[in-house]
């Protein structure tokens, strides 16, 4: 029976879960995800865990935050000028927002706190420093 091999366009099934159970993210219910093993679209990790599997096979793939979206940066972690936030929309904690660095780049940010004057916003990615679990099926070999 065939497997999946690096070079292989693949599609699959999966269920991310945290260390506490929580699900960080499924395509059950919607699409599969759709990749070719080794052209580094996803997580390393994920395409190693994906090689030898035959079509409608489950398998969990245990991936440490090194080897995901890596571990928290504190000093992603900035207070800043409400004034600075450019957005249109109402500042609420969960909220992300686009803000200029110091070199004038858009960097993605998450807005953690606010009071009358300040805004807590951090840039880290929502799962960094997170164990993610992925539960796959593999669904076509291409």
């Amino acid at each position: 029976m065939k497997t999946a091999q690096r070079g292989n366009l693949v599609k699959i099934h999966y269920n991310i879960k945290l260390d506490n159970g929580e699900t960080a993210g499924t395509t059950r219910g919607g699409q599969p995800l759709s990749f070719t093993i080794g052209k580094g679209k996803v997580m390393k990790k994920l395409e190693q865990g994906i090689i030898g599997m035959q079509l409608n096979e489950s398998r969990t793939i245990k991936i440490e935050p090194e080897h995901g979206f890596g571990q928290r940066n504190e000093s992603l972690v900035l207070k800043v000028k409400k004034e600075e936030i450019q957005t249109q929309m109402e500042i609420a904690p969960g909220r992300t927002i686009q803000y200029k660095s110091e070199t004038g780049e858009s960097v993605n940010f998450i807005i953690r706190d606010f009071d009358e004057h300040t805004v807590t916003i951090d840039g880290n990615h929502p799962f960094a420093g997170e164990n993610l679990t992925f539960e796959v099926v593999l669904v076509a070999i291409l």
